[in-house]
């Protein structure tokens, strides 16, 4: 700083001043000169002695269960637009869906001196939130609900009513669910939605036909897999992602199964890849990105003091070859 108030002309205060800001947030001539100065200079400001001194470290970190997943990569596009447009940065940390794990990252996390937290893998058989609310650190949920925190969260209840109702009307056999992990409350919402959407047109869901698992393709092919040892066609499958859904339609395929005829699948998410194969995925859309976007002006404004509460984002139905002929 003294070499670029040797250099501008200036007292070091005035350079200090200017270079807290933005270059494009100065507006004075001198201000100006004193960045260009800078620039030329090679100037880069020191973000940890930067937080020492405002006792902010303007860094969010967001935990996500894994990062092989569209589904969260978008909800971070989301997170990160926002954050960035408040002056934030944010550090993605996977954890994968391992409680040792997140109370290794949230302890990097605290280190690091963090403002606040996103969390997009809370479990409800870990009492991990319990460590996290004990910090008195701000924090946000989204994408996965946990009872007594409040967080961003597609329409999942919704969604699984509205495939339930598709369901019940296209195929006339038995449907089974492919519910992923149990401790994961968005899933659970899904499923729970499914069951009472699925009663309330007449059906049953037998209890065999909930099947668990991870959301990877390969876990919604060994779920097909079963199931067509299980049911004779015609029967259908709503699988609670994308991912498993599209890795159960090309095992069904494999079989000989046709879509809309012997077996009728409908996912949740509505992923770029939906739309894209040979026989496209109906599926529940839900707006990935802009529950990201909503939790971090949640978790930006718990920042500022104040108690922002649970938000849904809707959803919609989205028909496609998947059931139908």
């Amino acid at each position: 700083m003294a070499d670029i108030a040797l250099a501008s002309k200036s007292d070091i205060s005035t350079v200090s001043r200017t270079l807290r800001k933005a270059e494009d947030q100065v507006r004075t001539e001198k201000g100006r000169a004193i960045w260009r100065i800078a620039a030329e200079m090679g100037y880069r400001p020191n973000l940890t002695a930067a937080s020492l001194r405002t006792n902010s470290s303007r860094l969010i970190t967001v935990f996500v269960p894994r990062l092989r997943d569209e589904v969260l990569a978008l909800m971070h596009e989301g997170i990160d637009q926002v954050l960035a447009a408040a002056g934030y940065q944010s550090i993605v940390v996977p954890t994968g869906d391992d409680p040792a794990e997140q109370v290794a990252k949230l302890e990097m996390a605290i280190q690091r001196g963090v403002d606040g937290i996103l969390i997009g893998d809370a479990r409800s058989d870990s009492d991990f939130m319990d460590n996290v609310r004990r910090l008195g650190l701000p924090f946000f949920l989204f994408n996965r609900p946990l009872d007594g925190y409040a967080s961003v969260t597609s329409g999942d209840y919704q969604g699984g009513m509205l495939a339930a109702g598709h369901l019940a009307q296209m195929c006339p056999g038995p449907v089974a669910v492919y519910g992923g992990m149990p401790y994961a409350q968005n899933l659970a919402r899904r499923v729970q939605g499914f069951r009472d959407g699925f009663e309330a047109a007449g059906r049953t869901l037998p209890p065999n036909l909930v099947l668990d698992g991870g959301l990877y393709a390969e876990d919604g092919a060994m779920a097909a897999h079963q199931l067509m040892q299980q049911l004779e066609p015609p029967f259908g499958l709503f699988a609670v992602n994308d991912t498993a859904a599209i890795g159960a339609l090309g095992e069904f395929y494999r079989a000989g199964l046709r879509a809309g005829r012997d077996v009728f699948v409908v996912g949740f998410n509505d992923i770029s890849l939906a739309g894209a194969i040979p026989v496209g995925l109906t599926t529940i859309r839900s707006s990935m990105a802009e529950v990201g976007s909503r939790a971090a002006e949640a978790l930006l404004g718990r920042i500022s003091g104040e108690n922002p509460g649970s938000r849904t984002v809707p959803v919609d139905l989205m028909i496609r070859e998947s059931t139908q002929n």
